[in-house]
């Protein structure tokens, strides 16, 4: 079992190659830990360079604890490596409710970037496999037009819908019609446009 070491907080920083940017509201974490110290231990890998510990798993706590007046912290530091690190991260990151779409095609994207296959992804991810081949697709989008055609209400199925087109230039055409009532038309012509494109190549 890894020894758990209290560690000035201090010492601690955020990993910066954590996904998750927003740590949310810590209001409610900051009193529970105001009130009742940090119940569970955080996990830390030592950056040598820095002489610092960074926090792989727990930066929510490490943040409410600042706000809390914490001096330090019960942590087990790890020596994991740096693909098992944001691997890691990741992971916990995949089982957040609030993620969007997006950030969930962003993050299996990044874990197959470090070398895991799809179904490794699923396997740790506990998403089911055709989940994980279908958000790979969406990360491929164009992030500012994909966000914009998820504000103006674009469905999960019109998105995966827009995958089906091999142009770029279409993909993005199409995502500016996601989420309002002429997306099935221009979705519609340009997968014949596709198609037709296609036929005129293999004549």
């Amino acid at each position: 079992m890894n020894e758990i070491k209290m560690i000035p907080i201090g010492d601690l920083m955020h990993h910066p190659e954590n996904p998750r940017k927003d740590l949310g509201d810590l209001e409610e974490l900051t009193a529970s830990i105001k009130a009742n110290g940090v119940l569970q231990n955080l996990t830390v890998v030592a950056d040598l360079e820095k002489c610092k510990y960074l926090v792989v798993i727990g930066n929510r706590r490490f943040e409410a604890a600042k706000a809390a007046g914490l001096v330090e912290l019960p942590c087990v530091i790890s020596d994991m490596d740096h693909k098992t690190q944001v691997a890691t991260m990741l992971e916990e990151n995949m089982q957040r409710q609030d993620l969007t779409v997006y950030e969930q095609a962003e993050g299996f994207q990044m874990m197959m970037d470090l070398g895991f296959s799809q179904k490794e992804v699923s396997e740790k991810t506990g998403f089911s496999e055709k989940t994980v081949k279908d958000r790979l697709k969406l990360a491929k989008l164009n992030k500012k037009n994909f966000s914009a055609a998820v504000g103006r209400g674009a469905t999960l199925l019109d998105l995966i819908e827009v995958t089906k087109l091999d142009s770029k230039t279409d993909q993005n055409k199409v995502l500016e019609y996601a989420g309002t009532d002429n997306f099935r038309k221009e979705m519609l012509d340009a997968l014949q446009e596709q198609e037709f494109q296609k036929n005129k190549k293999q004549s």
